[in-house]
């Protein structure tokens, strides 16, 4: 139980170290050296295409 405990902890502490770079702005996506990426995608309850923005990792 103990072990259990700690690697809960363990587990709950570090996950807030991770940064999901999806969700950063454009201008922080440059900052960092990102890519960011803007594309057209269908809107099926619409019927009309939307712009989507996606910031993507690159190898540095």
């Amino acid at each position: 139980m103990k072990s259990l405990t700690f690697f809960l902890f363990v587990v709950f502490a570090f996950s807030g170290c991770t940064q999901d770079v999806k969700s950063l702005g454009k201008q922080e996506c440059r900052n960092l050296g990102y890519k960011y990426i803007m594309k057209k995608r269908l809107n099926y309850r619409t019927g009309k295409y939307e712009l989507s923005s996606i910031c993507l990792s690159t190898a540095k």
